[in-house]
């Protein structure tokens, strides 16, 4: 009797692999398949990228629609997402910001949004927001309303993720237009729901925007408590090196508000070195600028105490300090 069961095993065994194995052929032939198919979409795209502005514009929303293949695999989906990244900035090269809201709201946009996921989706439309800001950083008004209007389009759709990120976005815009007021209360009700889910990634990013709105209120002790609950959420998670050179550079800020500059030092060199990797001499250098202005401030805070006892040049070290306090805060 044991012999047939055993008979029985061995076939079944042999079955099985022999459908994982057919299964891994037809996935290898769908992948060859999908090179093939996409090979347009790539065509146009390069061709797009050597034309004018004006003249990508229609090539890449033929892309995103894709209305002759409908193709939405892995591969196509990665195309659409360059062809969606073009058309943003052929956009903004011929200021016609109010299209990137009718592109990821209306119909233009609409079937990638819907083939894809929450998360791929919240990521583009970030991107987008991004390229946005850096190719139109003095169009503060116009990130504003496009912003507001992806909310309320979010709102619509029910897409609460993707909501989050856009009004987070948000709050960094009202910061640099200094509409305190309007920053922090968007800043707490977006807190209130992101403690709720345990968003830690935006956790980080939120309470580091909370800190830096605060302390332009001068209001260090609630701008040092968010920046703490900051670097508590970025414990937990992998922090990207930009993300955490923004928390070093803070954290070095207020140290230098309250006059710890040997710390503050610390935090600048910190950030500095994660920049200089990254080669971002944009924001690399104020850090180098910074760490040697608390090296002069270290100097005269202990060249102050020391001539405080012997009562000699008090008054002209106590103007270069207040220079070089001057200096960091502007």
């Amino acid at each position: 009797m044991s012999e047939p069961v055993a008979m029985d095993v061995d076939a079944t065994t042999t079955s099985t692999k022999e459908v994982a194995a057919m299964n891994l052929e037809e996935d290898v032939e769908e992948e060859e398949e999908e090179e093939e198919d996409i090979e347009d979409l790539l065509e146009l795209v390069d061709d797009a990228s050597s034309k004018p502005a004006a003249q990508q514009v229609p090539i890449l929303i033929s892309v995103i629609k894709d209305e002759t293949g409908n193709r939405y695999g892995t591969k196509a989906g990665t195309v659409k997402e360059r062809a969606i990244y073009d058309l943003t900035r052929a956009y903004c090269a011929t200021k016609q910001y109010d299209e990137v809201v009718n592109f990821l709201t209306g119909s233009t946009g609409k079937q990638f949004f819907e083939h894809s996921t929450k998360a791929k989706c919240a990521k583009v439309v970030r991107q987008v927001l991004d390229i946005v800001c850096t190719l139109a950083p003095e169009q503060l008004d116009m990130q504003e309303q496009i912003c507001n209007n992806i909310i309320d389009w979010c709102r619509t759709q029910k897409r609460t993720f993707l909501r989050q990120r856009v009004e987070a976005k948000l709050a960094s815009i009202l910061f640099q237009q200094k509409d305190y007021g309007t920053a922090i209360s968007l800043i707490d009700r977006l807190l209130k729901e992101l403690k709720k889910l345990d968003d830690k990634q935006l956790l980080v990013e939120t309470h580091l925007m909370e800190s830096r709105v605060h302390f332009a209120l001068r209001n260090v002790p609630k701008a040092k408590a968010a920046l703490t609950a900051s670097r508590t959420a970025a414990n937990a998670i992998y922090v990207s090196p930009s993300l955490q050179a923004s928390i070093d550079t803070m954290s070095g800020t207020i140290h230098t508000q309250e006059g710890d500059y040997s710390t503050a030092h610390s935090y600048f060199l910190e950030a500095f070195e994660q920049l200089d990797q990254m080669n971002n001499r944009e924001q690399a250098v104020p850090c180098l600028k910074y760490m040697m202005l608390c090296r002069i401030l270290d100097s005269l805070n202990k060249a102050l105490k020391l001539s405080a006892k012997g009562g000699v040049g008090t008054f002209s070290l106590a103007v270069m300090k207040s220079c070089a306090v001057g200096v960091m805060s502007w």
